[in-house]
């Protein structure tokens, strides 16, 4: 039995003793300019989209006069109360916790659960509910 191994980082001993470096070679100097090339043409379409959503979902709650503070801790807010819907918490236990430090009266916070399901965690938002702002 002849056992597999790499040979100075490069390639493999194949059965019958033959290091195999040419296909090694091939795959990667296709695999490595296909990958960077999906990933340029992925990720900034899914960065922006975020920017955008980002910047829509503040802009919308700040033109109601909902805030946590900044931005960046609004922003950090919604996806926290999306990983707790996620673990079974329910929009109610989301409002309960955003009035219940004085942070925001009633219909403040049902707002802010309301846009951060729709923009965040849209399987978590009530069919009721319009999903545009």
């Amino acid at each position: 039995m002849v056992s597999l191994e790499k040979v100075g980082g490069i390639g493999r001993i194949e059965p019958g003793g033959e290091m195999t470096t040419k296909r090694v070679t091939r795959v990667a100097t296709i695999a490595g300019p296909v990958g960077a090339l999906l990933a340029a043409l992925l990720i900034p379409a899914g960065v922006a989209h975020a920017d955008q959503t980002d910047q829509d979902f503040t802009t919308f709650l700040q033109s109601h006069g909902v805030s946590l503070g900044s931005p960046a801790m609004t922003l950090k807010a919604a996806h926290a109360m999306c990983q707790d819907l996620d673990a079974g918490y329910t929009e109610k236990d989301e409002v309960d916790q955003l009035t219940g430090a004085d942070r925001m009266n009633q219909p403040q916070a049902q707002m802010f659960v309301g846009a951060a399901t729709a923009d965040y965690c849209p399987e978590h938002h009530p069919a009721s509910k319009p999903k545009g702002k």
